[in-house]
């Protein structure tokens, strides 16, 4: 194993527990989430939370739910979410956040889909929706409203305890659900905040689901264990009008604001009307989930550095559903390592508490307070992941200067000609060819192992898409794909949380 590298000391957190957190800023007057829905919002104390959380606690506890089972959360992005996340815990049971749809008009196909990760998990209850209660979803009880009273006793939570399941990004097909305690829980968020120099002056805005680690991590449990103010928008909102982000933080004075490469990219290429914003206070622009592409960060200062948004906001990171979250935020600034044809951002330091390490094979190995516990129910994956006190990421990177450098995927290799390719290299000059976005396009190594390129071309691109792509990888790489696939945008095979599903693309493609 290569050197390791450590961030600084991890100081210790206010409180051991999730729902110790909560009940702490309830303590506070003045709003602390508040919900936006196009022009009209709502704001909720985190007193008013702590009490509808436990009204969700009371209709658990009356459905049959007892302590130590588990509940499925398939909910939208909104106060009803964020209350029924610790009503499960005021109950005892271990909350299991679900992938709502971005459009209405998606429901029944998500419901669909997500019926081995319910089959996996076995809740006791769904809490959801009365739209959804209506589909009879997967065969199991649900829960729609939260009881008229408060539920009483609550149980006497440990670190220990379980405080959720989050399945991980690509495990439809296959569930892994990645058992997170409250002592990883508390300890990441305050890790993040730690690094981030953030507190209750800070202001958050999200868009970001909160059934993926991102959103809930990072966009909600940070700014409760930092003592901050969040503004929650929805995903569909966001994508459909992404200058209702821009928004957002320009009328709240947001400072604290993540999302992956793609949305930052488009942001940049679909907001024309830049009047009105103020990004002056907005110091950290998180920029995570996936590979980090510098002339994505260039078009986003471009675009809005003349509306106050600073070149030193961006923040490109990296974290892992298995971490609970963050591994390492860079600063502004840091630079990027040239690596062969290829451009890396630099992820940055560990935070603190956090090791890093480099394995003979170049995977990247973290060690933490922030580990999860393991996979729910699958000793097996759990004994690959976690070795030596170790977590094996299944990710490849390297270390320079004291900084991590993530490369892509172990799994995601192409091979052709002798020569190792990371996809997102290919994929980034095949989309760029048609003028796709860049998260537009999928390369992999079909079964009989040729390299197969898909991309979505716009519709109002060039006609030529196998000539322009051929053309641009033979020139810019030396790579000469054996079959390029032109589809519709929105075609590629997607995780609930946006990233390509390459086995689904292998077997839609091969």
């Amino acid at each position: 194993m290569h050197p390791s590298i450590s961030g600084p000391t991890l100081a210790d957190p206010p409180v051991a527990t999730l729902g110790a957190a909560l009940e702490r800023l309830a303590c506070r007057a003045g709003p602390w989430l508040t919900v936006h829905r196009g022009s009209a919002s709502t704001a909720y104390t985190a007193g008013e939370v702590l009490m509808l959380a436990r009204r969700w606690a009371r209709a658990l506890q009356e459905a049959g739910v007892r302590p130590g089972d588990r509940a499925a959360l398939l909910l939208p992005n909104d106060v009803a979410f964020v209350a029924a996340f610790f009503g499960c815990q005021y109950a005892g049971a271990t909350p299991v956040p679900l992938a709502w749809p971005v459009s209405a008009l998606d429901l029944g196909r998500t419901v669909a889909m997500l019926q081995p990760l319910v089959d996996h998990a076995r809740p006791s209850v769904i809490v959801t929706t009365p739209g959804v209660v209506s589909l009879a979803p997967f065969g199991r009880p649900a829960l729609a409203e939260p009881h008229a009273l408060p539920a009483g006793s609550q149980p006497a939570w440990s670190p220990e305890d379980t405080a959720f399941i989050q399945y991980t990004s690509g495990s439809l097909g296959r569930p892994r659900g990645a058992l997170i305690s409250q002592r990883a829980a508390v300890a990441s968020a305050w890790s993040m905040a730690q690094a981030l120099g953030v507190g209750p002056d800070d202001v958050g805005v999200s868009w970001l689901p909160l059934f993926h680690d991102m959103g809930l991590v990072g966009g909600l449990l940070c700014p409760l264990l930092a003592g901050f103010p969040v503004h929650l928008l929805a995903p569909g909102e966001f994508l459909l009008h992404p200058r209702r982000w821009l928004a957002c933080i320009s009328e709240h004075r947001g400072t604290v604001a993540a999302a992956p490469d793609f949305a930052y990219a488009l942001t940049a290429r679909r907001v024309a009307n830049v009047d009105g914003l103020d990004l002056s206070t907005w110091r950290h622009a998180l920029n995570g989930s996936e590979p980090v592409h510098r002339a994505t960060i260039e078009a986003f200062v471009e675009r809005f550095g003349p509306v106050g948004f600073s070149a030193e906001a961006p923040r490109p990171v990296y974290g892992l559903a298995e971490n609970t979250l963050g591994v390492s935020f860079s600063a502004p600034g840091e630079p990027d390592l040239s690596a062969g044809d290829r451009t890396l951002v630099s992820a940055g330091r560990p935070l603190p508490g956090m090791d890093v390490a480099i394995a003979d094979s170049g995977e990247v190995l973290v060690r933490g307070p922030t580990l999860m516990a393991g996979y729910f129910e699958d000793p097996e994956a759990t004994g690959r992941a976690l070795r030596d006190g170790w977590l094996h990421t299944g990710d490849l990177g390297c270390i320079a200067d004291g900084r991590l450098y993530v490369t892509g995927r172990e799994k995601d290799l192409v091979i052709q000609n002798g020569r190792k390719f990371h996809p997102y290299d290919i994929e980034r000059i095949a989309a760029a060819a048609v003028r796709a976005p860049p998260n537009g396009a999928a390369a992999f190594a079909a079964r009989d192992e040729e390299l197969v390129v898909v991309v979505e071309a716009p519709g109002d691109g060039p006609v030529d898409v196998e000539r322009l792509v051929r053309g641009e990888l033979l020139a810019s790489l030396g790579v000469r794909p054996h079959r390029v696939v032109s589809v519709t945008p929105g075609d590629l095979p997607r995780t609930t949380s946006g990233k390509l599903r390459r086995a689904a693309c292998v077997e839609r493609y091969s």
